[in-house]
């Protein structure tokens, strides 16, 4: 999995999400447009993502909106940016395609264990932190 800007957005617009929708008030993107100073249109397009894997639910009509489809203690970063960002591995030797891997240099390749382990200690801290830890701002991996 990789880290664009587009996980960075993502994480910013559901951390505004969960602080303003208060007593599960409907939260409207040109308002989190405004705070967070990203376009209205890209949001649209993160939270489509967001509301095909189930973490965001939109409400249409008057007083309309976004709100969380679960408690934010069940929203883990992992999933989250995977939806944004899709299946991609952070080292492009780790990655697989037609059941070959990528990696020229693969099996003999002596760093290519390193990067797998670091990939997947990566993607096991970002699903051990739920948004409700950063909304109580601790980014202690929970075991």
């Amino acid at each position: 999995m990789k880290i664009t800007t587009r996980s960075s957005y993502t994480v910013r617009a559901l951390l505004d999400l969960a602080q303003h929708s208060l007593d599960g008030r409907p939260v409207r993107l040109s308002d989190i447009s405004q705070r967070e100073g990203i376009s209205h249109a890209y949001l649209e397009q993160l939270f489509n993502r967001l509301k095909k894997v189930e973490v965001v639910r939109g409400r249409k009509g008057p007083g309309g909106g976004y709100v969380l489809a679960k408690d934010a203690g069940f929203i883990t970063m992992g999933e989250v940016i995977k939806a944004v960002e899709g299946e991609e591995k952070l080292f492009l030797c780790t990655e697989e395609h037609d059941d070959k891997e990528s990696c020229q240099r693969y099996p003999g390749c002596a760093t290519h264990l390193l990067w797998e382990k670091l990939s997947a200690s990566f993607q096991d801290y970002l699903n051990s932190i739920t948004l409700a830890d950063l909304l109580e701002g601790e980014l202690s991996p929970r075991k």
